[in-house]
């Protein structure tokens, strides 16, 4: 921040270059508008065995691919073995405003103005200096945001280090961060670790037991209900929570809910059931169930039917009202089933309306025919 307070001179600060033949290296400074790299090798990083071979080699590249670079060592450490490079030297130590001053006479050689700063100016400089430092230091060189860009709508925030963001944070961080799903109709909140997002790819739960559920529940080649029972397919009307969905999405033993319509031209009702009820359990229409049941009532069991009991009333049932169809031997001798009778005397034209319990019942008003006994039938009913 000095350099840029002094000469008004956008810098970058660690600039990264791929130079031919080599990995990634690092430049201390980029003055922008010189175009000039900038090293500044401080005794106590560059005075190794090691360090003078390792900056001529780094040097040499930049200079082969035709960039502009300098460095500036500290005073004591042995010039770079390359002809016709000049040598600038700062320190000793690592006073900043004495750094400034050796990058200032380097900016000065090349034309571009240098403002001496007075103290306030030098206190402000080295104030944003250390913030920018300090932000550097912090920020990984590739950060979550970088590896996961898409990850930052969904960043609700870091819950182990509030405040620090992706752009902070290394993909394989284990900060544990909050989350938001944008799914439609999701909205799901979570906690997970930063790496299992950006590294392992894992999304929302709630939307990755849906898509499971789904692929799970369809059916493959020559397993949908469409092709295992197409009688029960054509029944179906909709899968409540799937619009959309047909036979060919439901396996037989599906537990999703469905909107089915009864076959019975009867009937025509329309219920809810599970796949799974309705091929496993036999279910089907409520409705029919219970005139089944109501039937199954009624009926009588074997010997106990009215024919059995009384054929000769039995022989005079003409039909059962409200039952077309049904006989005598669908009739218990107590059932309260209106019926029609028709009298069996042969000159007789008798026809009457009664139950099969008031026939058979001792004394009941409508045991016989009321042409053939009508004083019996009149003191019946008095």
């Amino acid at each position: 921040m000095l350099v840029q307070a002094a000469s008004g001179i956008g810098v970058d600060v660690d600039h990264r270059l791929r130079l031919p033949g080599r990995s990634e290296d690092a430049f201390d400074l980029l003055l922008k508008d010189l175009d000039l790299l900038i090293d500044l090798d401080p005794a106590w990083t560059h005075s190794g065995p090691d360090s003078l071979a390792r900056d001529t080699a780094k040097t040499e590249a930049a200079l082969s691919d035709g960039r502009h670079l300098e460095r500036i060592r500290e005073r004591g450490l042995p010039p770079l073995p390359i002809p016709g490079i000049a040598h600038y030297e700062a320190g000793p130590g690592v006073d900043p405003e004495d750094w400034a001053e050796a990058v200032g006479y380097v900016v000065r050689r090349r034309g571009h103005p240098w403002k001496d700063l007075d103290s306030a100016e030098v206190i402000k400089a080295l104030s944003e200096a250390a913030r920018l430092w300090q932000e550097a230091l912090e920020k990984p060189k590739v950060s979550a945001l970088d590896a996961a860009p898409h990850l930052e709508r969904e960043f609700v925030d870091n819950r182990t280090n509030p405040g620090r963001g992706l752009d902070r944070m290394p993909p394989g961080c284990n900060d544990v961060c909050a989350w938001r799903c944008l799914a439609p109709g999701c909205g799901n909140e979570w906690e997970v670790a930063l790496h299992v997002r950006v590294l392992a790819g894992r999304g929302c739960r709630e939307c990755g037991w849906k898509r499971t559920g789904a692929a799970n529940s369809r059916p493959g080649p020559g397993e949908s209900l469409a092709e295992v029972n197409p009688t029960l397919a054509a029944e179906l009307i909709e899968v409540i929570d799937h619009p959309g969905w047909t036979a060919n999405d439901l396996l037989p033993n599906s537990n999703k809910v469905c909107l089915w319509r009864c076959p019975e031209s009867d009937c025509g009702s329309k219920y809810r059931c599970q796949p799974s009820h309705r091929t496993g359990q036999g279910r089907g229409c409520s409705d029919c169930a219970r005139k089944r049941s109501t039937a199954g009532r009624t009926r009588p069991k074997p010997g106990q039917s009215l024919h059995d009991k009384f054929p000769e009333i039995g022989a005079e049932l003409i039909e059962v009202i409200d039952h077309p169809g049904w006989t005598a031997s669908d009739l218990r001798p107590s059932s309260a089933k209106p019926c029609r009778w028709q009298c069996s005397q042969q000159s007789c034209p008798g026809a009457w309306e009664a139950t099969p319990d008031q026939r058979t019942r001792r004394g009941a008003t409508g045991m016989r025919c009321p042409l053939c006994h009508p004083r019996r039938e009149l003191r019946g009913s008095s």
